[in-house]
C-alpha cells in the first residue's frame, strides 16, 4: 500500500528557448512586446507597479519581467527565451494557470516570427509522509555498502540526481519542512509542443516517481 502523503510547497517553471536570439525582444520592439504582454495579462490583475525592465549587463541579461503575486505567477522574456514561472502550483489550479501562461506566450509570439527550438518545464515539490520517516521511503535508493556507514556518521542528507537523455530526477531530503522529502525533476522538448501534451508527460513523470517512491497524495491532507 502507498504511504500517504501532503504536498505543502510545490512550484513549476515552463521555459521556451528560442531558435536564435531575438534582438527585437530587448531593442526596438520591445515596448511593442512589453505593451503587447502588459495588456494581455491585465485581466488577471496584473499591477504596473509589479512590472520590470532589466536594461543592466549584457544583452542576455536584458528582460521584461511581469509579476501577479497573489496568484504566484511569474513571466519574463528576452532575447534568448521566455519564462513561466508558478508557485504554489497544483494540479487544481492547472487550468487558470494555463490559460495565463496561453494569453502571455501569443501575447509575445504573435507577429514576432520568432520559433521556438526547445521547450523544458521543471517541478519542485516538497513531500511531507503522514506516517513513515522519510529514510524508510527513501532507503531503496541508498546502495547496501553505504547503509551501514550512514549509521555510523549520524547521515543528515543523502541526495540522489539521475539525469536522462530527456529531463533530471533529484531527490533528497527537505530543508524546509519537518520529515520532509524534496523532489525536483525536469523534462525537455524538442520544437514547441502543444501545452497539453507537456502537460500531460508531466503528470505522466509525476505519477511515474510517485510510483516509484511507493506514495500516493492525500486526498484531504
Amino acid at each position: 500500500m502507498s504511504e500517504l502523503i501532503k504536498i505543502p510547497l510545490a512550484n513549476a517553471e515552463y521555459q521556451a528557448h528560442f531558435e536564435r536570439p531575438h534582438i527585437d525582444f530587448i531593442g526596438l520592439n520591445r515596448q511593442r512586446a512589453f505593451e503587447a504582454v502588459l495588456t494581455a495579462l491585465l485581466p488577471f490583475n496584473l499591477q504596473l507597479e509589479n512590472t520590470e525592465i532589466v536594461t543592466m549587463g549584457t544583452p542576455a541579461e536584458h528582460k521584461s519581467i511581469f509579476r501577479i503575486p497573489e496568484r504566484g505567477i511569474l513571466f519574463e522574456f528576452g532575447a534568448e527565451q521566455y519564462r513561466f514561472g508558478n508557485e504554489a502550483s497544483s494540479w487544481e489550479a492547472v487550468d487558470e494557470v494555463r490559460q495565463i501562461l496561453h494569453v502571455a506566450e501569443s501575447a509575445l509570439m504573435d507577429g514576432s516570427g520568432v520559433k521556438v527550438a526547445s521547450c523544458r518545464v521543471i517541478v519542485a515539490m516538497h513531500l511531507q509522509p503522514l506516517t513513515k520517516p522519510r529514510e524508510t521511503i527513501l532507503a531503496p535508493f541508498v546502495p547496501e555498502p553505504f547503509k551501514i556507514f550512514m549509521t555510523q556518521r549520524q547521515t543528515q542528507s543523502h541526495a540522489h540526481h539521475f539525469t536522462f537523455s530527456d529531463g533530471d530526477v533529484l531527490l533528497d531530503f527537505s530543508a524546509v519542512f519537518a520529515n520532509g522529502i524534496f523532489l525536483r525533476f525536469s523534462s525537455h522538448f524538442n520544437e514547441h509542443p502543444p501545452l497539453s501534451e507537456v502537460l500531460d508527460k508531466v503528470r505522466s513523470d509525476q505519477d511515474a516517481l510517485f510510483g516509484m517512491l511507493g506514495v500516493e497524495e492525500a486526498t484531504n491532507a
